[in-house]
This record gives C-alpha cells, sequence and structure tokens, in this order.
C-alpha cells in the first residue's frame, strides 16, 4: 500500500465531516482522488479523513489540516505519514438496503458505528436516507437501528425520579406546544428535560423558537444542573451527543427535505430514551399539508410507536389530531414566541392552547399527577408562565422581554379581495412562505396570520403579514404568496393583495 509523509499546514476552514487538503499532484501519486477517506498517523493518534484537491492552496508535500488539531500534539510542519483507507464495510450495507432488502441486526449495528465515528461522506449519508425513503424500514429494522442508535451516545439518568417527554411528528405550521406543555407539567412537579430539535422541512423547530429567549446549546452536565433547579428544561438535542448518529442523519435530512417514517420512529424513540424519560406522549397531526394524510396513516403510525416504546421498556400514549391548518397564528420563531408569550398571558391564540393543554394533561394522567383539568388551573393561574421564565432565566434569557421587538423590519401586509368563510389554508403554502422569507436562520421572519379556518372575513379584510430581516426574502416571499394562495374561501381561492 502506497504511503506518503507530508508537512502539516494549518487551514482555517470548518467542516462537518473530517477532511483534508492535498496537492492534486501528491494525491495522484497516493492514488486517491476527492471524497476518497486516507489515514493519517502521528505518534499514536491516527485519524481517517477526506480528501480535498487543490493546485494552489496546498504545495507538495504538504497536507492542509484544521487548526484544531493542534491538540494532538500536531504543529506546523510536523510530518504525518498519510495511507489511503479501505472502504467503510457500510457501503455494501447501504447498497443492500437499496436494492430494497432487509438488513440484520449486526448489518445496522455496523452501519450506526461507522457514522458515529464520521466514516462515511454526506453523499454517502445521503444514499442511505434516500433508501430508507423509498425502500423503507421493517419493524424489526427500526427497534435495531433505534437500539443501536442509543448506545453509540450517552444517557441522562435520574435516578428513581418520573421522567417525562412529548414529541410532535411535525408537518404542521406554528403548533409550538412544547414550551407550554413543558412549564405545565414541570410545575405541577413532574421531571421533563426536553431535548427538541431545529427546523428540518419547517420555518421554525422547537429549538428554534426557544432560541428566541434564551440559549439553548448545554453540555449534559449543564442540562443536568439546570433541571435540578427548575424540574424542567428546553434545548437543543444536538449539542448533548444523546444518539448523536440521529443529528448526523438530520443534518443530512434538511437540505433533501424528506423526513422517512422508519428514520422518525427510531429518532423521536432513540431521543426520549436517550433522556431517561419513563413516559412520552406522541402529537401525530394529520389532514392536508400534515406529514400524515389521512386518520388511517396516523392510527398506523401511532401503533408503531407504542409498539417501539414497549420494546424500549417506555410508555408511550399517541394523540392524533387535525392538522390542516397551521397551529397559532405565528409561523417562524419571532413569531410563534409571541403565540407561546400570549398563551401565558391569557391572550390565546385558543388552539394553541387547547392543544398545549390536551397534551400537558395527558402527561399528567399518565404520571397519576392530575389530568387536563389539573393543566388548566395551572396555567390560568399563572404559575406555568411563572415557571417557564424560571426556565428561561436558568438557561441564560431575560424573562419577559418583549419578543415582538424582534420581529424583521420589513413587513407586507395581505388583505382579501373576496368575502365568504374560510374553508382551508395551505399549509404548505404557508411553511413556504414562511422560509422564503427567511425563517428559521433569520429568526425575525415568517408570518402572522389574522385569520383561520372557519373565521368570515370581509373583502379588504387583513388575512395575513409576511416579515422579513432581509428586504430581498421579503420580495421573493411576497411574490410566491401572489402566485400561490394560501387562503381558500368557499371553492375560491383567495387571491391577495396588498394595499398601502
Amino acid at each position: 500500500m502506497r504511503t506518503m509523509n507530508l508537512k502539516a499546514k494549518f487551514m482555517d476552514f470548518e467542516a462537518g465531516l473530517p477532511f483534508v487538503v492535498m496537492n492534486i499532484l501528491d494525491a495522484k501519486e497516493l492514488g486517491v482522488y476527492v471524497n476518497d477517506r486516507v489515514t493519517l498517523s502521528h505518534g499514536k493518534i491516527k485519524k481517517t479523513a477526506y480528501i480535498e484537491t487543490t493546485k494552489h492552496l496546498v504545495k507538495t508535500g504538504e497536507i492542509g489540516i484544521r487548526k484544531e488539531s493542534v491538540k494532538y500534539g500536531i504543529k506546523k510542519g510536523t510530518l504525518i505519514k498519510v495511507v489511503p483507507s479501505k472502504r467503510p464495510a457500510s457501503i455494501e450495507i447501504i447498497r443492500k438496503k437499496l436494492k430494497g432488502h432487509e438488513l440484520k441486526k449486526a448489518e445496522i449495528e455496523t452501519l450506526v458505528s461507522e457514522i458515529n465515528a464520521n466514516r462515511l461522506s454526506d453523499i454517502e449519508l445521503g444514499v442511505f436516507v434516500s433508501s430508507v425513503y423509498i425502500r423503507k424500514l421493517s419493524q424489526k429494522e427500526i427497534l435495531y437501528l433505534t437500539r443501536a442508535m442509543i448506545s453509540c451516545g450517552k444517557c441522562l439518568d435520574w435516578g428513581d425520579r418520573i421522567v417525562v417527554d412529548k414529541h410532535s411528528i411535525g408537518g404542521v405550521p406554528g403548533n409550538r406546544v412544547t414550551p407550554i406543555v413543558v412549564a405545565i407539567v414541570a410545575a405541577c412537579g413532574v421531571l421533563m428535560p426536553k431535548t427538541s430539535s431545529r427546523a428540518i422541512t419547517s420555518p421554525a423547530g422547537t429549538s428554534d423558537t426557544m432560541e428566541v429567549f434564551c440559549d439553548v446549546s448545554f453540555s449534559s452536565k449543564e442540562v443536568k444542573r439546570i433541571v435540578k433547579k427548575t424540574g424542567a428544561c428546553i434545548v437543543w438535542g444536538g449539542s448533548l451527543d444523546l444518539a448523536p448518529v440521529d443529528d448526523k442523519l438530520i443534518r443530512i435530512e434538511h437540505p433533501l427535505s424528506i423526513d422517512p417514517e422508519g428514520q422518525v420512529l427510531a429518532s423521536v424513540m432513540s431521543k426520549k430514551k436517550s433522556v431517561g424519560s419513563k413516559y412520552v406522549v406522541i402529537d401525530i397531526p394529520y389532514g392536508d399539508g400534515s406529514k400524515e394524510g389521512d386518520i388511517a396513516g396516523a392510527e398506523e403510525i401511532a401503533k408503531k410507536f407504542k409498539w417501539l416504546a414497549r420494546q424500549l421498556d417506555m410508555r408511550a400514549e399517541c394523540t392524533i389530531t387535525r392538522g390542516d391548518q397551521p397551529i397559532g397564528f405565528g409561523v417562524g420563531p419571532v413569531p410563534e414566541a409571541i403565540d407561546i408569550v400570549d398563551v401565558f398571558d391569557g391572550k390565546g391564540p385558543d388552539d394553541l392552547r387547547e392543544k398545549s393543554l390536551e397534551l400537558a394533561g395527558i402527561l399528567l394522567k399518565m404520571t397519576k399527577k392530575g389530568n387536563i383539568k389539573t393543566a388548566k388551573d395551572i396555567l390560568d393561574s399563572g404559575k406555568a408562565k411563572a415557571k417557564f421564565y424560571e426556565i428561561v432565566k436558568a438557561q441564560n434569557g431575560v424573562p419577559g422581554k418583549d419578543v415582538r421587538k424582534l420581529l424583521g423590519k420589513h413587513r407586507k401586509r395581505f388583505f382579501a379581495s373576496c368575502s365568504g368563510f374560510v374553508v382551508r389554508l395551505d399549509n404548505r403554502a404557508v411553511a413556504r412562505t414562511a422560509k422564503l422569507a427567511g425563517a428559521p436562520k433569520d429568526i425575525g421572519s415568517g408570518i402572522i396570520l389574522r385569520a383561520k379556518k372557519g373565521d368570515k372575513i370581509s373583502k379588504g379584510d387583513l388575512l395575513f403579514e409576511i416579515y422579513a430581516e432581509q428586504k430581498y426574502k421579503l420580495a421573493e416571499a411576497e411574490k410566491y404568496a401572489r402566485k400561490n394562495s394560501l387562503f381558500f374561501v368557499g371553492a375560491k381561492n383567495v387571491m391577495v393583495v396588498e394595499m398601502v
């Protein structure tokens, strides 16, 4: 096998996966090409990385590496042994799945182990995610994948305490019930260390919205401190090394805008088990524009969640809810944060309030700490609001911050061109408009709805507002909203018009 000793050259770059830069002539002599793998050796340190090539940035005899490599005792000019690496065993496993074959337990464990060790490129991970999306995972494969994902990361231990969790499979704009549910349940004395994801296909994930109020990235040690102090947390799961393979797969799913069902099941339950949860409520919205198009599909995935929970020595309850229109008025981090504050202040939106109470009531009933009436009393008394801001403060936020001031400075208002009753909102069009406006990356961007399904509107009534932090993004969102109706009145698409 060919070997080269190259001098280290520090380069200022960042990457999700480890890679090094070689002069194209050295790469050719070694027999490697872009995206091939090499093993780097220095003393007792041995790492695998991917190859990028250049004609000018790195000279022959050099190898470009990240500055962080100094932690391995590497200095500028240090000789690093470079050897071509063998292809990971997972390549053939992915090919097998791509052909539609069921994977064995050992194969899935190998696959997860190599994903965790960053031995697969983004292209290879993309093929795996696509194969799962097209070929589906069997019940056995889902269980094997879930257990393998749990075993490759950390697990939080809360002793004998009752620990609960909640998850929504998504697909519905808004729907920001988690902060409200967590505050209600924690105010009742039930431990709820909530880890959440960032947006994959939506204009905002729970972590994106929670970050409007406070920090969400913490270590496991810091999470334990927060939970010990407040009884709960609402943090980003990606910073905790809990089922870390899930985060690597989510990173690939994001640009593809796909969320395979088998991966959803493994993702959700591996995170819940890793965080130490015993009782979980799963929200499964269905309807036009949701991930589950009809109630039959929602019921089927609910059965799978319950079965998987039992295999993991957990208990799951599922709520099947209508998801054919956004929950709440806001879509995007700050617009959704405004809804949360309004619910705590008793101002609505009613659908967000009622759904939060239902989910909190189920968790309280599962743990024998109350029911939906208990949840309502806690919310109406102000105890939930106090608990929420206690959590915000513990996560380095400022309680009571006026989040409305964080809305994007550029705005367009859209009014109805006809009268009648709103019979439908197009979830996909709403979400797409909010994303074009800049959500979730631009936290102040998104949509605020001023009418919902069942509302009677008159010509000239305000239907919605688009907010953006960048003027050109507002223009893109406006252009899309004019061509794609967000509202339907009777059998008509409401061609919205902007009025000065």
